[in-house]
């Protein structure tokens, strides 16, 4: 009951982080277990969010088990389905706690659930893919000692690519790659063998749907968010394949303009982008600045401690949103049964007007952006641009 209410209300509050999903490849939405997800981890626990939120069956998700000290975030986590994976480099006293998570693992399996691993093993904030650790395959090793499961279990590769670590209002890319099924690999190996062959398969089948951008240069990397804003629902999947190229392309270049006008990374192409950006901002202007009034008591002082919270880590995008998530709605209640003593407004007008004022509010400030960069963006870095955006 509570991991439901919970994944509902995230599905709901990503709208408000979210301004562009775009999904290619077989949908999550379908996935049965017995199965993993293999995913990269460029963002904390709001790669799981993602993913979980994409999911019609419940799943389950390892976490590194540091993560369960806190009282309050274990309870949370227990309640979420969290599987503390211990590591060396944060708890080495409890390492044998491994072969009871690995065990667990198997045993969810076994009742035919999903798992989402990370097979990184580790969060950074960039857009490029990481050598796969051992986890991975030393859970599903033990996975397919069972006969079931060695013919059944199936490991779904998931490539998740985020404009911004900061902000709301981001454009988040996932693509879903073809199952590879464990059972297959030459069960003869050793164990080292076999556990390096998984590996270097998933490796290949996670490849393509991670963009390669290692560049470490503000210039390069703003010109690369700036392209990934840019992206929309409609882009059909063969399309988006080519951020590879155009990471590339980016890393590669010696002469990226500053961009230093483009605020928050947001632009059009061309007058008739630019016109209906227009057009849609002077109808979402109202009620932005409606939403504004409305929410923004509740989320700048929110936002700010977050920030100052996790400072300079990975955790800002997950901490704000799980606080969000599950404040909001008490936020809500309290604001809307408070205005319908003050004012001649109903309590139930007002529960639906704080969600929805604050979507626009968000939607109307990237218009605004997308508007006010497009007018700003000198001529010679709009052609640098037009021969970016995918």
């Amino acid at each position: 009951m509570f991991y439901s209410l919970i994944k509902f209300i995230a599905r709901f509050s990503l709208l408000f982080f979210f301004r562009r999903k775009i999904i290619c490849g077989k949908s999550l939405r379908h996935l049965k277990g017995p199965a993993i997800i293999a995913a990269n981890h460029p963002n904390s626990l709001m790669d799981a969010v993602v993913i979980g939120c994409c999911c019609t069956q419940k799943v389950y998700f390892t976490i590194r088990s540091d993560m369960f000290n806190n009282k309050l975030f274990k309870i949370l986590l227990d309640k979420l389905n969290g599987i503390p994976i211990y590591r060396l480099s944060e708890e080495k006293d409890k390492l044998r706690e491994n072969f009871r998570t690995i065990e667990r693992c198997k045993e969810i399996l076994k009742n035919n659930g999903i798992i989402i691993i990370f097979a990184e093993g580790q969060t950074l904030h960039d857009w490029n893919l990481k050598p796969i650790k051992s986890g991975i395959s030393k859970i599903v090793r033990h996975a397919i000692t069972d006969v079931n499961l060695k013919s059944k279990l199936a490991v779904v590769p998931v490539g998740l690519t985020y404009s911004d670590y900061n902000h709301p209002g981001k454009t988040i890319v996932i693509q879903t790659g073809d199952s590879l099924y464990p059972g297959l690999i030459d069960s003869q190996l050793s164990d080292g063998l076999w556990k390096q062959n998984l590996n270097t398969t998933l490796f290949k089948k996670l490849e393509p749907l991670v963009p390669c951008m290692r560049s470490e240069k503000k210039e390069n990397i703003r010109a690369w968010q700036i392209v990934i804003k840019s992206l929309n629902r409609t882009t059909i999947c063969s399309r988006i394949y080519k951020l590879h190229i155009t990471g590339k392309k980016i890393e590669q270049s010696a002469a990226t303009p500053a961009l230093h006008t483009i605020a928050r990374q947001y632009t059009v192409t061309g007058n008739k982008s630019f016109y209906k950006s227009l057009s849609l901002f002077g109808l979402a202007v109202v009620p932005g600045i409606t939403g504004l009034l409305l929410n923004g008591l509740y989320y700048f002082p929110l936002s700010r401690w977050v920030y100052h919270k996790t400072k300079k880590s990975i955790f800002y995008d997950a901490l704000l949103c799980g606080l969000i998530t599950i404040t909001y709605p008490a936020y809500i209640l309290l604001t809307a049964i408070l205005l319908h003593f003050t004012t001649p407004v109903h309590f139930l007008f007002w529960l639906p007007i704080f969600p929805f004022t604050g979507w626009c509010t968000a939607y109307a400030y990237t218009l605004f952006a997308e508007v006010k960069n497009y007018l700003c963006i000198p001529v010679s870095e709009k052609k640098f641009l037009q021969d970016l955006i995918i």
